[in-house]
């Protein structure tokens, strides 16, 4: 028995009729039971954000005054976030997204607060949904249009509930709907500013990747003829080729970082020996640790064999720690580096001979204090982004970033990463 559909007039053929008017198909029913999962581990950060926005307006948080009821509102919400993407969108689904709307039109919440949620909601669902797809905008934008599909089915649901519910008279009927048609406009236009500001973050960094990759073909090209690199020009144009390709890791970094939070960095496994591409980053930042007056030793590397690591992310985290080494310690320091295999971890070490890093340094760079640059005592460390994300790389194949017992002199750091990842 289905009160609230014979109420405000659905049928199974209207309830059909709604879903084609909104042009939801099978492609975005698959589209959304294959995000159901994704939506599952954002749920909780989601109702999070959405009761601190409600609470923060006096007129909802009058409601809500009671904290037995808030968190069984949580709980209640969080099960209506997920049933979004359950793929059933049945009678009883229409049924019970009626039913919700009635709770709210009977308490009397002002539907342009109702909405407001909905705006919250739909606000937090995208950034993250662009964080999760990273640079494949076309799919991050077709997930975005199909929820929006089955949000504006929502929307419009707790809008006939509200109609049917007394909230207001009949007088007065066209009008609420006029409005809603209006916040439903509204909303898609914020979907595709969204989209809009992600395509222009992947112009930009392509526009500053073309010049950076044409200074390092022409050096690299140069170093066809002027082989030797310990001489001028060989010598410079090595160090332009090094510094480039820094350039470049820095770009990567700062897009990690602005679509990693809350979300994933993409993971690409293939089978690679990670002591080569360790070997592979000493050799091509040599040239500017020759620059800086820095030594690198012969780095101490076992055959490490991996199958199931991302080798990019690899390279990056060893890039980025021996570059800081050479950038944050005096001229004449000497660096260290060695990779193994320790039972089931690979283990790679990046060590230095310089002042150190005090206790307070040591203790920030675990957290969120490591993105702002420090002057301490001995040595003057900005981290930047690079140990941010070493860090985040670490974490995100399963390892870890450490940072060794404090020595009397030197900073030792430490990358595990577990050779059987199941990615």
């Amino acid at each position: 028995m289905r009160p609230l559909l014979k109420l405000v007039g659905l049928d199974a053929a209207e309830c059909e009729r709604r879903m084609q008017l909104l042009g939801f198909g099978e492609a975005d029913r698959q589209r959304l039971v294959h995000l159901s999962p994704f939506l599952e581990s954002i749920a909780d950060d989601m109702v999070e954000v959405f009761y601190h926005r409600i609470l923060s307006i006096p007129d909802t948080a009058r409601f809500l005054e009671d904290p037995v009821l808030v968190a069984s509102l949580k709980k209640a919400q969080r099960r209506h976030y997920i049933e979004l993407v359950s793929g059933t969108y049945d009678a009883d689904y229409f049924e019970s997204r009626l039913r919700v709307g009635m709770t709210h039109a009977r308490i009397r919440l002002d539907p342009n607060l109702y909405l407001t949620g909905y705006l919250v909601q739909i606000s937090f669902t995208t950034q993250r949904l662009f964080e999760h797809f990273g640079e494949d905008v076309a799919a991050a934008g077709a997930a975005v249009d199909s929820l929006a599909k089955i949000l504006m089915l929502d929307i419009a649901l707790a809008t006939e509930a509200y109609i049917y519910g007394g909230f207001v008279e009949r007088s007065t009927a066209d009008l609420r709907a006029y409005e809603t048609v209006l916040a439903q406009e509204a909303l898609s236009f914020r979907l595709r500013e969204e989209a809009k500001r992600e395509e222009l973050l992947r112009m930009v960094v392509h526009d500053v990747r073309s010049p950076v990759a044409a200074i390092i073909a022409t050096a690299r090209a140069a170093l066809r003829r002027f082989r030797d690199v310990r001489e001028p020009p060989g010598k410079q144009f090595a160090l332009l080729e090094a510094t480039g390709q820094n350039v470049l890791q820095i770009i990567d970094n700062m897009v990690s970082h602005a679509r990693a939070p809350g979300g994933e960095l993409p993971l690409a496994a293939e089978p690679f020996d990670v002591a080569e591409v360790v070997s592979a980053c000493v050799a091509q930042l040599m040239p500017f640790a020759q620059q800086t007056g820095h030594v690198i030793r012969p780095p101490r590397l076992e055959c490490t064999p991996s199958t199931r690591l991302d080798k990019s992310l690899v390279r990056r985290i060893v890039s980025n720690l021996l570059m800081n080494a050479c950038r944050h310690t005096p001229a004449g320091c000497s660096i260290d580096v060695e990779c193994g295999v320790m039972e089931d971890w690979c283990s790679i070490i990046v060590a230095d001979n310089g002042p150190g890093l005090p206790t307070t340094m040591r203790e920030a760079l675990v957290g969120e204090a490591a993105l702002l640059p420090r002057p301490d005592a001995g040595a003057y460390v900005d981290s930047g982004l690079g140990l941010p994300f070493c860090r985040m790389a670490c974490e995100r194949m399963g390892g870890r970033l450490e940072l060794g017992p404090k020595a009397k002199f030197g900073t030792r750091f430490v990358v595990r990463l577990p050779l059987g990842l199941a990615i």
